[in-house]
């Protein structure tokens, strides 16, 4: 249903109608405004001649004893005792004799008054409503079905009061109405199975309902009977009747129900935690009043019938969560053994969607999107999240119509009707989702729901009642409340892994502390005590060669300078591995720096050996001023220049550095920086392990004298600035190193 298409004034008007102040009666009864204590009356309704002998004028501004006459000291303390009582309602009715004739008086209190309304008393014997009660209660609770259920509640009430037509109409989450259960006692039309639009019954109507067990029209063609006066003369303004029996309704109601051809209803409320769930709807087509007897016995009923559906709703829902907790617990059951809770959602897919019964799910965490089972596309998933940013999901979003909600949903409607978003981190956009897929239903409407005549801003209901059926498409199964338990239960449990997880991470990163910490102590003490001996062998190697030449033999001589490169070796490799080790201690000393100074400095250094192999240095555009510690971006520089020159064995040898603003766009959007030869290269095999402290891909001596330590530096030194190196290398023709710095 479309209610932009109806006219908006005349719609405001309707929903915005003070029916609770109507300043008018219905005219099977009498109503008197009272003023506590001295019972004077504020207000009377204009036919109190007609119903009770008594003028209004005769009683307005007097005590109540006014209006009993001779009786009057009797009738009065039947209503003071009343009054005592505390709550005058829970006494009434109270039974007044005025000149001879009965009446069933109605007492409350509301708005500041006390209210006292009457109507003319039948005597009807209540032993008859009392068994009849009593049966009616005993069939609703050995009723085992909702439909069944409903159908006992319609056929009694039919029988209590011998309307012609009676419905069971139950609300829906949009005010839409539709009736379950219905009895028939005369050949009228059926409305089982219609359905009502919420306009029908607007949101202050509900609300008297609500209040109210029960409302009569014994005659919806009465003329409404005015209070006298208008506006009550204590409080200066209409008296509030929203709890009054003869309460006038609305003109447009009337008009309904005459349109309806409807001479007499009653409306009893189905009321499940103080919430308005439906109405058990009675009409006839000729007048039919009830004696209050019959209505305080269809009160009574009402409120255990409504008992009973939230009886059978819970044990529904109660068969629900058991069966979705089985399939819950299974699922928690095989996740709860993994580690990461992405993978493990993705691990087991077809768990994940039979635990919200969903034909796909995407889970978005950190940027990353997964999709799983039947979804819309991944550009259509990513615009949903986008809009779930801005969207209040706390902790979950459950809509069955999706297509008026996001932008262009529309266009997947057939995949995913329905959405059910579970966000898993209140800081970040992290959530995941499950689609449902459209369920096209016929809906049966008691009348073209948007016929509604307008003119000069008055509303007119619609004149037809015949079945007008509706093709109801983009809505999927609406998400149960169970569902919506488990989605909540699952964000609990991923929170529990995530934190064993981190748990887990920090016991690890300790014993890593603790080892690094272990190593590091190693390192120093290697570097600093084992240099001594090394330097001694060393030395002591040299001095033998210097003071035994003439008697040693050239291949002892020979040996004896293999000791001593060994020992000088051993010590630079000791110097290597104190550097490497100080560096996950030292303090990173970030500032601005331009990387063309750093370069001309690491240029310089190596000028001789440049200039002794015949290099090309080529530097195609400046390079940028970053933010970074400038002594060791000297050394990530020095190390990569100085491997490219020494492992180079071309006729016309180059480096190359620069920075290539498209090096890895989807990691690091600022560009990377490059050092590029044309070399000796190197094979794909050896690009994870070439930067481990020490590694070197030749015999040593080939190509120099090198640790090995100065690839696995560079790297320590760019991760501690947040960064990544890799590389890209083709045998023989040359390497490039990129390396990014945050």
């Amino acid at each position: 249903m479309n209610p932009s298409t109806l006219d908006s004034a005349a719609l405001n008007s309707c929903h915005s109608e003070p029916i609770h102040i109507p300043g008018a009666i219905q005219p099977h009864g009498a109503m008197l405004v009272l003023q506590e204590p001295d019972l004077i009356c504020l207000q009377a309704s204009n036919n109190l001649r007609e119903i009770t002998g008594r003028d209004p004028a005769a009683i307005l501004n007097q005590p109540i004893s006014a209006l009993f006459g001779s009786e009057s000291e009797t009738e009065t303390n039947k209503i003071l005792a009343a009054i005592a009582s505390g709550d005058p309602a829970t006494e009434s009715p109270l039974y007044l004799e005025i000149d001879g004739r009965s009446f069933d008086c109605l007492l409350h209190r509301h708005d500041g008054v006390l209210i006292a309304e009457l109507e003319s008393a039948t005597h009807a014997p209540l032993s008859r409503h009392h068994r009849l009660l009593q049966s009616a209660i005993g069939e609703l609770r050995g009723t085992l079905q909702l439909k069944d259920l409903y159908q006992t509640i319609a056929t009694f009430v039919s029988t209590l009061t011998g309307f012609e037509r009676v419905m069971v109409y139950k609300f829906d989450a949009d005010w839409h109405g539709e009736v379950v259960a219905e009895s028939l006692l005369s050949p009228v039309d059926s409305y089982l199975g219609h359905h009502f639009p919420a306009n029908d019954i607007p949101a202050q109507a509900r609300a008297l309902y609500t209040r109210s067990w029960l409302r009569i029209i014994p005659n919806s063609t009465y003329t409404p009977v005015q209070l006298l006066p208008a506006i009550n003369p204590l409080t200066q303004r209409p008296t509030d009747l929203s709890y009054s029996v003869l309460r006038s309704v609305s003109p447009l109601h009337l008009e309904y129900l005459r349109n309806m051809e409807v001479g007499a209803s009653m409306s009893i409320s189905l009321i499940i935690d103080g919430q308005l769930w439906g109405l058990i709807a009675c009409h006839h087509r000729t007048p039919r009043p009830l004696p209050y007897s019959v209505r305080s016995t269809c009160e009574i009923f009402g409120q255990v019938a409504s008992l009973e559906i939230a009886r059978h709703q819970d044990a529904v829902r109660l068969r629900e969560l058991n069966h979705a907790t089985r399939i819950q617990t299974r699922f928690f059951d095989v996740i709860s053994r993994e580690q990461n809770f992405v993978e493990a959602l993705i691990k087991y897919t077809p768990e994940l969607l039979e635990f919200m019964r969903a034909d796909g799910a995407a889970i978005y965490v950190n940027d990353q999107l997964n999709l799983l089972g039947t979804t819309p596309s991944k550009a259509q998933v990513n615009e949903i999240i986008d809009w779930l940013r801005d969207e209040s999901v706390n902790p979950h979003l459950a809509p069955d119509h999706l297509s008026n909600l996001p932008p262009a949903a529309a266009e997947f409607t057939a995949t995913a009707s329905g959405l059910l978003a579970l966000r898993l981190s209140r800081v970040d956009p992290h959530f995941v989702l499950w689609f449902r897929p459209e369920i096209i239903t016929t809906v049966t409407w008691a009348g073209n729901p948007e016929k509604i005549i307008a003119s000069d801003s008055t509303l007119h209901p619609r004149k037809s009642f015949s079945a007008w059926k509706q093709e109801v498409t983009g809505h999927s199964l609406p998400w149960t409340s169970p569902e919506l338990q488990g989605a909540t239960e699952l964000l609990t449990a991923l929170n529990a892994l995530v934190l064993r997880r981190t748990e887990r991470l920090i016991r690890l990163n300790g014993e890593l502390e603790r080892k690094n910490t272990d190593l590091n102590s190693f390192a120093y003490i290697a570097a600093h005590d084992l240099k001594e001996p090394l330097r001694g062998i060393a030395h002591y190697s040299k001095f033998i060669r210097e003071d035994h030449a003439d008697t040693l033999k050239p291949d002892a001589i020979k040996k004896l300078e293999t000791i001593g490169d060994l020992a000088i070796h051993s010590s630079e490799l000791l110097d290597a591995l104190n550097r490497f080790s100080r560096l996950g201690r030292i303090d990173i000393h970030r500032k601005p720096t331009s990387l063309d100074d750093i370069l001309n400095k690491v240029l310089a250094l190596l000028e001789v050996t440049i200039r002794e192999n015949h290099f090309q240095v080529i530097r195609p555009h400046p390079l940028p001023i970053i933010n970074c510690d400038p002594i060791l971006l000297r050394e990530i520089l020095l190390n990569l220049v100085a491997n490219a020159i020494r492992y180079n064995t071309s006729t016309k040898k180059w480096v190359e550095i620069g920075h290539d603003l498209t090096a890895d766009p989807e990691n690091a959007p600022g560009g990377a920086f490059y050092v590029r030869d044309n070399g000796i290269g190197i094979h794909s095999k050896h690009f994870h392990n070439i930067f481990d402290i020490f590694r070197r891909l030749h015999a040593h001596g080939d190509f120099g004298t090198g640790t090995g330590a100065g690839l696995a530096i560079t790297k320590s030194i760019v991760e501690r600035h947040g960064g990544r190196i890799w590389l890209e290398s083709t045998p023989g023709q040359g390497t490039t190193f990129y390396f990014t710095l945050q």
